[in-house]
């Protein structure tokens, strides 16, 4: 008889004051107080002999170097492998720098896997669930504001076999970025104010995992920014590619990008919208009592470019961000996938655009996967990893991932490479 366990924990990651904040390139001080403390959240399932660790960190992005060593340590202390350990960041933009060791009393990869270790220890007979919704209203196309977003909501809800919340794990594609460059108050911005609104809802010892879907093209559509966008200003978007609302080069242009001014009622306006939409789908669906499934696997794919790909390179927007990159003539980048019950996740490292994530989920579903989800800003950090389309227009993003040498057929490339491995989990399912 299949054996299901699962068990969730939360660790404190709040670094000290006074330290740069990540995010943006324009910040002129340390932070300066703490509005709401960091954690790492961490979720464990185990059927039979496999065990996959899922992390919430509520940072801006991990370096390879620090995922690694999250792994390791994981390893080393309760045997899980490092392909079955998926390590996620919310994506706050008023988050420590990981690579600084001053942020915290002791390497922050050994607190991190504190996380996971009290999740393993914590484990109990369970069962899960998994189902999906959407949110519309509170995002926007920020490199072309009248293109598509991705509102999809994937929820997985694990209960004991009582039917109490475990935990819960949920997925929505939106750049954490409500606060701007003026904010130097450490904050999980609006997912971190998400997840404590689920687990107060839920009870006090459940755990709400967020992880960001394809935000890479996808910024905040609060009060502030739809006032801004009735301003009778022209709205430029990120990067200065397009424009609505006047000309392009109208000197009284406000970008979509410049997030200054964002306030923390706009925090839980875009927060409570969110957890709104999470709640309703964990009290509606119905946790799984048959055969789960659970498996994970990684898949390498080179992202670079060709020698002659890039004639003229720029440079990299944000000199202190940059990914660890070895020799830009050959990039593996790991592409890792797992299955939990009914929802499939594909996580890339990096900034997947609202588009890649359309056409994974089709691609999964079309499969037979029926709760696909897309996780950006997974198991390291890689800038953005545009689709195609995307690089004969240009922009911020665009130039991040020139200046890096990854090539504009990344996205291509990983749909084709995980084809096979897909089928073959499908057909061990």
């Amino acid at each position: 008889m299949q054996t299901i366990k699962a068990g969730v924990a939360r660790i404190d990651i709040t670094p000290v004051l006074g330290l740069p904040l990540v995010g943006y390139g324009n910040r002129l001080q340390g932070s300066t107080m703490v509005h709401d403390r960091l954690h790492a959240r961490a979720l464990v399932v185990e059927v039979d002999t496999t065990c996959v660790v899922l992390l919430s960190i509520e940072m801006c992005y991990l370096s390879q170097s620090t995922v690694q060593a999250i792994r390791e340590h994981i390893l080393h202390r309760i045997g899980i492998p490092l392909a079955h350990v998926m390590i996620s960041t919310t994506h706050t933009h008023a988050g420590p720098r990981d690579r600084d060791p001053r942020n915290w009393p002791r390497p922050l990869a050994e607190i991190i896997a504190d996380a996971a270790v009290a999740a393993y220890d914590a484990r109990v007979p369970a069962r899960i669930g998994s189902a999906v919704g959407l949110l519309y209203g509170y995002s926007i196309n920020r490199r072309w504001l009248d293109r598509p977003i991705d509102p999809g909501v994937a929820v997985l809800r694990v209960d004991d076999m009582a039917g109490n919340v475990l935990g819960v794990w949920c997925n929505f594609a939106c750049h954490a970025v409500v606060l701007g460059a003026d904010n130097v108050a450490i904050s999980g911005d609006w997912p971190g104010y998400m997840m404590n609104q689920v687990e107060t809802a839920c009870g006090p010892d459940v755990v709400c995992l967020f992880t960001q879907g394809g935000a890479g093209d996808v910024n905040p559509l609060t009060a502030g920014v739809r006032q801004r966008l009735r301003s009778g200003h022209t709205v430029t978007a990120i990067g200065q590619i397009s424009a609505n609302y006047g000309r392009i080069d109208d000197e009284r242009a406000w970008s979509i990008g410049d997030r200054a001014g964002g306030t923390f009622d706009e925090v839980a306006e875009l927060g409570d919208a969110l957890a709104a939409e999470v709640l309703h789908i964990v009290r509606t669906l119905v946790c799984e009592s048959g055969p789960t499934v659970c498996s994970a696997q990684c898949v390498m794919v080179d992202a670079a470019a060709s020698a002659h790909d890039y004639p003229h390179r720029v440079q990299s927007p944000l000199r202190d961000d940059l990914p660890e990159i070895a020799d830009d003539t050959h990039i593996p980048v790991e592409i890792q996938l797992m299955q939990i019950g009914q929802l499939m996740l594909v996580a890339q490292p990096g900034e997947v655009f609202a588009e890649s994530a359309w056409m994974l989920k089709a691609q999964l579903r079309a499969l037979g996967f029926v709760t696909p989800a897309v996780v950006s800003y997974t198991n390291g950090w890689m800038a953005y990893l545009p689709e195609p389309s995307a690089f004969p227009e240009g922009g911020y993003e665009v130039d991040w991932a020139v200046s890096l040498n990854i090539s504009a057929q990344f996205q291509p490339r990983v749909r084709a490479a995980i084809v096979p491995v897909l089928h073959q989990m499908r057909a061990h399912s």
